[in-house]
């Protein structure tokens, strides 16, 4: 770990901003890149909002403050090369298109030391299938959830040729930022918590169109037993608790009626025709009376307050569920 001491954030919008955060508050030097300077200043912008609501909850130390706010230095892209033979790893956060992440690691290829680490930051698509490096034993995903200074669980796949001693400095550097590193040891579309989520949204979808139930009974739901139980135990350990006996009785019973369509969402794309899609039109399932940055706020607020109550329960499991 002590080879590691700087770090290129390829991309400063909103996930790019959070990374840089995270890493220049532990104490690492933080290079944050875009194309614009526009872009840059958006991020100045991004940044100095989380570094105030870290502040405002008391969850930052003088140090990691003067880190968030001293430690970011913001690179415009075609300043990158005079930076990127100094950087030991990169975040690439740019845009899920293949040609701009092909071409974002083929200059970081040129530029970068041969012994750099490279992580990408997809969400969903197959980088190993079509970014071509020279260095793939150095070059995996790392997927953070948003906010990326607050979500603990980042998401670590494993590349056809990612080697071992790459993965364990990358989870040790992630432990360092304050993160739980999970690992998939290849890549599948969704990686761990965006697959199961699409398996819940699809079942959830299903059951509001056939009138069973609707969207605001089954977040009540959830709310009122997963959501809760989640936060310290996770599904597989609620199955040890639960008995696989009966865990086995409940898939022979449940599993036939349950939805299997492979193709899409009927309630979403009914939402999506309707111009509904959340929070960043005004509508969706619910209705939005405020603006897409107050009630971001607002449940970052809620996100520190679930963490500091988590922490009351002096949960120090490092067991990944």
């Amino acid at each position: 770990m002590a080879a590691l001491n700087r770090i290129m954030i390829a991309g400063a919008g909103t996930m790019g901003a959070g990374i840089a955060q995270a890493a220049a508050a532990a104490g690492f030097k933080v290079y944050l890149v875009d194309l614009t300077e526009e872009l840059l200043d958006r991020a100045r912008k991004i940044l100095a909002a989380n570094i105030d609501v870290m502040i405002s909850a008391g969850l930052y130390t003088d140090r990691e403050r003067y880190g968030s706010e001293n430690n970011i230095e913001f690179i415009p892209d075609r300043d990158m090369e005079a930076v990127a033979d100094s950087v030991d790893l990169v975040f690439e956060t740019v845009f899920e298109r293949p040609d701009i992440k092909q071409s974002v690691f083929a200059k970081l290829d040129r530029h970068c030391r041969p012994d750099c680490i490279f992580c990408s930051g997809t969400s969903a698509s197959d980088v190993f299938s079509f970014v071509n490096i020279s260095r793939k034993e150095r070059f995996l995903i790392t997927h953070w959830f948003n906010p990326a200074y607050l979500m603990r669980l980042v998401e670590v796949v494993r590349g056809p040729e990612t080697s071992n001693e790459v993965v364990e400095t990358v989870k040790e550097l992630l432990i360092r930022l304050g993160k739980k590193p999970c690992v998939m040891n290849r890549y599948v579309p969704g990686f761990i918590v965006n697959r199961l989520a699409n398996a819940l949204c699809r079942e959830a979808g299903y059951m509001i169109t056939q009138g069973w139930v609707t969207a605001e009974e089954i977040d009540e739901a959830i709310k009122a037993t997963n959501g809760m139980r989640y936060a310290f135990e996770g599904p597989m350990a609620l199955f040890d608790i639960v008995g696989w006996d009966l865990i086995l009785t409940g898939c022979r019973d449940v599993f036939p009626s349950l939805c299997n369509a492979s193709d899409t969402s009927e309630f979403a794309e009914t939402l999506v025709k309707e111009q509904k899609l959340g929070l960043k039109a005004g509508s969706g399932v619910y209705d939005y009376d405020t603006t897409e940055q107050e009630f971001l706020a607002e449940r970052s607020k809620k996100i520190i307050k679930m963490h500091e109550f988590l922490q009351t329960l002096q949960i120090t499991s490092d067991a990944c569920y």
